[in-house]
């Protein structure tokens, strides 16, 4: 009778542990848990302790009560009710999305899922599981935002990002389209029969060379309709992303870009010339587009993945934050491309209008100081008066802003001085910082295509050759003066009227 007695009494204890051990795990599941009784007007039976957390209920309060006894919003509570009776009376599982205030008075969106547990001879329970997806949410909302930006400088550049898999043959392919980025697969046998038959044994020749681990990089351009129902100009760039151990690729990552209107400009003799330089950037943009599109689109495509696996607060802020350092980049990244390409085909275009220079350039003083090394001052300099010129504003601001950029991005420590000053004949203006200054044997090329000072920074190497181009479009001068270790002043000079702006005539 005795090994009877604690027979049973160790598996009333083994039943009171395992009872326990499940009262512990749905406790702390992440997620609010609750039982509703369909047979005695919904009412719940069980409720866990997210419930407060959710509902500013305690789960002890909640149990006995109806929705309709919880909830002071009627309409809240009754819609939760229809939500039961549409379980009840279908017999399936139904998700709910929903949004409730919460008792803190924020704003929450509630993911549910409910279906019916049935019991022999009573009424069915509904079981109930609801997550906090506020904050999920609100990261999509915001991907969603950097997304359309990607997609319409995309779009704008005609560019399509490419990566591909060259043991399998399939690449996935993205291209803008009404403000968001699309990605379709397709195979490389059906983009390559779109080439133009002229250019497909040049194809396959680089294609073939890529994929024996003979080159590295890919850079042609050919005829093709893919994108359109007739052959235009493609340019494509790529290197490879992953290779086996023998150096011989195995993924890919590149863009395909519509050049067509830089290849027409080659018929007449300014495009030959234009063309002619082309040749050379293209040399250039091998070498540096390809690392610098691949970067900011990695670090998207990588930190978007582990955004959506982590609930950690600071780091999915140290994601997001990376996140648009990089669209912010590439953004730039194309900008540079386009206002490169428009200078090739002779199209930048300059819309002159009266402006005040003090409007111009004291903006950028609180912009650049948030972009500032800690420590590092932002000065803006003047005579102390404001003058009105004829000129192009925004060209001249994107001048100034590149010089500001620069000068931010090799300066941590100091300041950053900037300003104008007349001349006899219009306006000298100027960026100086304290920053790491130039080597005596890259000054001359400064202002040249795709030179950088650093390769470990981020940049395309365009920026000064663009303001070069605007400058001299202007009739003005621009140059450099720096010492190694001694920072830097870039400068410009435009002619023009300076007429100086009396306020206090204004305001009377």
């Amino acid at each position: 009778m005795t090994s009877v007695n604690t027979d049973a009494n160790a598996l009333e204890q083994k039943y009171k542990d395992l009872s326990g051990l499940l009262s512990n795990i749905v406790n702390s599941v992440p997620m609010f848990l609750f039982v509703k009784d369909t047979g005695d007007e919904f009412r719940y039976v069980y409720s866990s302790p997210m419930m407060n957390q959710l509902y500013g209920r305690y789960q002890d309060s909640v149990e006995g009560k109806t929705d309709f006894d919880l909830f002071t919003d009627p309409v809240a509570a009754q819609s939760f009710r229809d939500m039961d009776e549409e379980v009840l009376r279908s017999g399936e599982m139904k998700r709910f999305v929903e949004q409730m205030v919460d008792p803190h008075g924020v704003l929450r969106t509630i993911d549910t899922m409910k279906f019916l547990v049935p019991r022999e001879g009573k009424s069915p329970y509904i079981l109930g599981m609801s997550w906090d997806i506020t904050n999920q949410n609100q990261i999509e909302q915001e991907l969603k935002g950097y997304n359309k930006r990607l997609a319409l400088s995309c779009q704008a550049g005609r560019i399509y990002p490419w990566i591909w898999d060259v043991v399998t043959e399939m690449a996935e392919l993205s291209y803008g389209e009404n403000g968001e980025m699309v990605n379709t697969y397709i195979t490389h046998e059906s983009f390559t029969e779109k080439i133009h038959p002229d250019d497909q044994q040049l194809y396959k020749n680089v294609i073939d060379a890529f994929v024996r681990g003979e080159i590295s990089s890919i850079k042609l351009s050919f005829r093709c309709k893919y994108f359109s129902d007739e052959y235009v100009w493609i340019e494509k760039i790529g290197e490879i992303y992953e290779a086996d151990e023998n150096g011989k690729p195995l993924k890919a990552i590149g863009i395909l870009r519509d050049i067509t209107v830089d290849k027409r400009h080659e018929e007449d003799v300014r495009a030959k010339r234009l063309a002619e330089e082309s040749n050379r950037m293209k040399s250039a943009f091998i070498a540096n587009m390809s690392h610098e599109i691949r970067t900011p689109l990695n670090a998207i495509v990588g930190f978007s993945t582990l955004l959506a696996q982590t609930d950690n607060e600071e780091e999915k802020q140290e994601y997001l934050k990376i996140i648009e350092s990089s669209n912010d980049f590439l953004l730039q990244l194309i900008n540079d491309i386009l206002d490169i390409s428009k200078i090739e085909s002779g199209k930048l275009e300059f819309v002159y209008t009266t402006f005040s220079l003090n409007e111009m350039f004291k903006p950028q003083e609180h912009a650049f100081a948030l972009r500032a090394e800690p420590g590092v001052k932002v000065i803006f300099e003047n005579d102390g008066n404001d003058y009105s010129i004829i000129s192009e504003k925004t060209r001249l601001t994107q001048v100034i802003t590149n010089f500001l950029s620069n000068a931010v991005k090799f300066t941590s420590s100091g300041s950053i001085r900037y300003g104008y000053k007349l001349t006899e004949n219009g306006i000298y203006g100027y960026v100086t910082d304290t920053g790491t200054g130039i080597k005596k044997e890259f000054r001359k090329s400064i202002f040249d295509r795709f030179v950088k000072l650093d390769n470990f920074k981020q940049g395309t190497g365009l920026g000064l050759s663009i303001c070069k181009t605007i400058v001299t479009m202007l009739n003005g001068e621009i140059g450099v003066e720096s010492e190694e270790g001694s920072g830097s002043t870039f400068w410009f000079t435009i002619p023009c009227d300076p007429i100086k702006i009396n306020r206090s005539s204004e305001v009377g």
